[in-house]
């Protein structure tokens, strides 16, 4: 269990410092970022749905037609390790 909050914690400063304080990513990613980093690092919810709601948030930014396309490769890359850990839970 241990790994995967390290794991997680791995993956929100990936996100906060390649997306969420990023000034050159639109202010709705950015956001968007920020409250699945909000997300996985709330200790009072269990870890797979942590993860799948974190999941369900950057997928639905991954559609935006306005993201850059660098910002749109490092959300495919977290979306692939959150998918990962999800099923390393079960």
């Amino acid at each position: 269990m241990a790994s995967t909050e390290i794991k997680l914690k791995q993956i929100s400063n990936e996100l906060e410092g390649r997306l969420a304080n990023d000034s050159g990513v639109p202010r709705n990613i950015r956001k968007g970022a920020n409250d699945a980093v909000a997300l996985l690092m709330d200790k009072q919810k269990d870890t797979d749905l942590k993860v799948s709601s974190a999941i369900s948030i950057l997928a639905d930014l991954s559609n935006d037609s306005n993201i850059p396309m660098d910002s749109w490769s490092v959300i495919m890359q977290i979306l692939s390790e959150l998918e990962m850990v999800l099923k390393s839970l079960n």
